[in-house]
């Protein structure tokens, strides 16, 4: 498909799916009253749009900049869905909350997208709703579409399935639940799933200056020792590999690194019924790149 078809689907997904959100932080609706030149006064409210890239357009995978709200909106709809589903009485049985969780992936994200808050583009929706504090008199589009939804549906089964595993992030949920401890999930993705970066607190150390060198002084370079005379080489040579050629472990490596992922993700032991997901995912992508640079 060329890339005007790609951009007219866009456009109408964008009439379909853009959400006018006016968010309040007064009792005035989000309104910031001022006084205009005629000395009357009047009530204005400032609307934003995102600017989109082409990553947030057409990527496949979840662009590294929202991954960490990504993670967070996962957690909150898992831990959702386990309050719902887990008796008083037992824990969930393997099968049980395996379900449970391919099945909130595969559903649980509807009403997804970004909005500009604050002069930066966040990931919006009913998980994250302290993404879109706003300043009075201002208010945010969000421009979704069933992109989001994908996106999300696909860093939900590899975050859960793939980096910390379904059987240890149950027993974590269940562990809260049974203790009635509440879930903080920034807290989980910074430190136990590793996908956001913990916040540095207090001002930065100072960096060390580089003292100046002493004029006059040339520094003295070490002395290098001889080396002894090499026997001549054969004057056979080996044919060297062509350089486009890649075993297949480098290039899934070279392809994990494409798509954000760790260099040795894509080589680590799975079921048959993994591999087949992660194959799809894969190629997937591959279809997408492609088809860009048509």
């Amino acid at each position: 498909k060329s890339p005007a078809i790609f951009d007219a689907m866009f456009f109408v997904v964008y009439l379909l799916q853009v959400w006018l959100l006016v968010l309040a932080k007064d009792d005035k609706g989000g309104w910031e009253e001022s006084v205009n030149e005629e000395g009357k006064k009047v009530q204005t409210l400032k609307i934003e749009a995102p600017a989109m890239t082409e990553e947030d357009q057409y990527g496949y995978n979840m662009p590294d900049r929202y991954k960490c709200d990504s993670c967070r909106a996962i957690v909150h709809h898992l831990n959702e869905a386990l309050h719902k589903q887990q008796p008083k009485s037992r824990r969930l049985k393997s099968w049980e909350y395996t379900d449970l969780f391919e099945e909130t992936c595969r559903s649980a994200f509807e009403g997804y997208g970004i909005k500009l808050v604050n002069g930066e583009n966040v990931l919006s929706g009913p998980g994250l709703k302290d993404n879109v504090e706003l300043q009075p008199g201002m208010g945010a589009i969000q421009m979704g579409g069933e992109n989001w939804k994908k996106r999300l549906a696909e860093e939900c089964r590899k975050l859960i399935f793939e980096q910390v595993g379904e059987d240890d992030f149950y027993s974590f949920l269940y562990g809260k639940l049974k203790d009635g401890d509440s879930l903080d999930a920034r807290d989980y993705c910074t430190k136990e799933a590793e996908y956001c970066k913990a916040q540095k607190l207090g001002p930065e150390a100072p960096k060390e200056e580089k003292k100046p060198k002493e004029k006059g002084k040339a520094e003295r370079k070490p002395k290098t020792e001889k080396k002894p005379k090499s026997e001549k080489k054969s004057s056979t040579k080996v044919p060297a590999e062509s350089s486009d050629k890649l075993r297949i472990e480098d290039f899934m490596r070279k392809l994990a690194s494409k798509n954000g992922a760790k260099e040795d993700e894509y080589l680590a032991p799975r079921s048959e019924k993994d591999w087949e997901k992660l194959l799809v995912s894969v190629a997937g992508g591959i279809f997408n790149r492609q088809s860009q640079e048509l």
